[in-house]
């Protein structure tokens, strides 16, 4: 974390949106995944063909390969987004001004402010299963806000994600 920390310092990305995506911008995980993809369901012949056909080989990516694999860019484009949006640890550290955070970190920056508070007023007598209350509803509306991006985008890729998904996986 701290030489990562320091090459985005070094690189002035420091307060920058870029900051929470370019560090991380590739996982090995969603990598292997990818190329099982490729390995497997990218048809051989058709790569030659086109070889054969007089393509470059930009041109066989573009016309063959783009149009085979949208269902794993599909799964990718899910894996990645549902990862940044869960992502509230990144932004307190790299973008410390608080207009520039985002809604992950808002939010459990309100879930911390009223706890504190519910925690405060446990020594005081009175109001405190009122507030206590209150405090579970912050959180269970906050778990709401934070869910309803990704429930809103997911019908749009469903139909993707099975095949590309498991398209990449070994099979029996």
């Amino acid at each position: 974390m701290v030489p990562t920390y320091l090459v985005v310092k070094q690189t002035g990305l420091i307060n920058n949106i870029w900051a929470l995506f370019l560090p991380g911008g590739v996982s090995v995980g969603n990598m292997i995944i990818v190329r099982n993809f490729f390995e497997n369901n990218i048809p051989g012949e058709m790569v030659e063909a086109a070889d054969m056909d007089g393509a470059s080989k930009w041109i066989t990516f573009i016309k063959i390969v783009v149009p085979l694999s949208r269902s794993i860019m599909a799964v990718m484009v899910v894996f990645s987004m549902v990862a940044y949006w869960n992502d509230w640890f990144t932004a307190m550290i790299y973008l410390p001004s608080p207009d520039r955070a985002p809604l992950p970190l808002v939010l459990r920056n309100i879930l911390i402010k009223s706890s504190a508070s519910a925690s405060q007023a446990s020594t005081i007598s009175g109001g405190f299963a009122e507030l206590n209350r209150m405090t579970e509803m912050i959180k269970f509306s906050s778990i709401i806000i934070a869910a309803a991006p990704m429930l809103a985008v997911y019908p749009f890729v469903q139909k993707y994600f099975e095949k590309g998904f498991m398209a990449g996986a070994v099979k029996g």
